[in-house]
């Protein structure tokens, strides 16, 4: 199935699996609700990664065909329909391994990370839409982690954990600086140091703050564990008359371009009445040469409106009480081969995947620029 963007030129995505979910929720009491927003990463083989490849399907022999072209690593959003005894419905962390033709190797039973069983820990309400950075020899995991607040029900704040097999994670706890004084969300490592620093995308919300006022931030910090500085907002939604509000969130771990620049694929959410939602798929390039600090928004220099806008059954509805309808929401993406894949939830409930040409994918976003694509509208 293939969706067609709106770009300076034509851009095909398509869906994998024939638009149907790659993942859905099943009867284990923690992933009965939805099983959604999930990080991805593809190993190939080498003799880096084989090692963590034999570790996580112990069943199959390297040797097996199953093998031969690495594999897709997914670590997935999942909530239980209701939870007796709780009057938060909790996320879980779950895992699952893919050929890269999206063949089902392995599905963890158990959530490989959970909520805190302390009520004062770091995340007791929720482990929420991981992202996964390779940094060396291990994988860290920004998530957000959701505590108790006595006043708005609930905090989020930007949380790290760390694993060398992606299946055993240790959590750091939340990031230090100044990027959790508010509710925070959607956190996402650049893959690799720049300048010798270390950034993050994150969104930032507070309490009075205007939904269309939710927008991308960057941070910047001299190690992972922080402290984590906050640079600045560094992109807005565009105003877009056709909806009563938008506003955006970081989507997966950004893509190298080469020369300091990158591809990152991010969410447009948009209020179309007083009720009804949608969340689009969207691109920008954030390119570090054109970084200043007196204007961080200056690192944005293109961006490309629509990636990809809801469209098949998964995607609109679900029969979940905890569905969101109308959604797609990445929190992961991978180069295979010559394209992109890109791993998101659709209607808050399913995991999904999409590829794009990645040739094809950044010669649009270099013929993008930052008008507003709806001005005329």
């Amino acid at each position: 199935m293939k969706s067609q963007a709106t770009s300076p030129q034509t851009l095909v995505v398509e869906r994998c699996n024939n638009g149907e979910p790659i993942l859905a929720p099943t009867d284990r009491w923690w992933e009965t609700g939805v099983t959604f927003n999930a990080a991805a990463l593809y190993l190939e083989r080498s003799p880096a990664n084989d090692p963590i490849i034999q570790g996580l399907l112990p069943g199959y022999p390297l040797s097996s065909a199953d093998l031969s072209e690495g594999i897709v690593v997914v670590h997935y959003r999942a909530r239980p329909e209701t939870e007796p005894g709780s009057n938060f419905v909790r996320s879980f962390i779950g895992l699952a391994v893919f050929t890269p033709a999206f063949k089902l190797l392995y599905r963890s039973p158990e959530p490989v990370l959970a909520p805190d069983a302390a009520a004062n820990g770091i995340d007791p309400l929720g482990v929420e839409d991981p992202r996964i950075t390779r940094f060396s020899d291990a994988f860290y995991m920004v998530y957000c982690g959701v505590t108790p607040d006595p006043l708005n029900v609930w905090h989020a704040s930007l949380c790290l954990a760390r694993s060398t097999d992606l299946i055993h994670w240790e959590k750091l706890g939340p990031l230090a600086g100044d990027i959790n004084r508010t509710n925070n969300k959607d956190g996402i490592l650049f893959p690799h140091p720049i300048g010798g620093k270390y950034y993050l995308l994150h969104r930032p919300f507070w309490n009075g703050l205007p939904l269309d006022d939710f927008a991308i931030h960057l941070a910047v910090s001299d190690s992972l564990n922080g402290d984590w500085q906050d640079c600045g907002e560094v992109l807005h939604s565009f105003h877009n008359p056709q909806r009563r509000q938008s506003w955006v969130g970081g989507g997966s771990v950004p893509i190298p371009m080469g020369a300091g620049r990158y591809a990152e694929i991010y969410h447009t959410g948009n209020f179309i009445n007083e009720v009804d939602r949608e969340y689009d798929l969207d691109a920008a390039v954030f390119d570090f040469n054109a970084l200043n600090p007196q204007r961080p928004a200056s690192i944005v220099t293109a961006r490309l409106e629509h990636l990809m806008i809801p469209e098949t059954p998964a995607e609109l509805r679900s029969h979940s009480a905890l569905m969101v309808g109308n959604v797609l929401f990445a929190c992961g993406s991978y180069e295979y081969q010559h394209d992109i894949y890109i791993i998101y939830g659709g209607a808050d409930t399913y995991t999904l995947a999409a590829r794009v040409n990645k040739l094809a994918f950044f010669e649009a976003l270099e013929h993008a620029n930052l008008d507003n694509p709806f001005h005329n509208q």
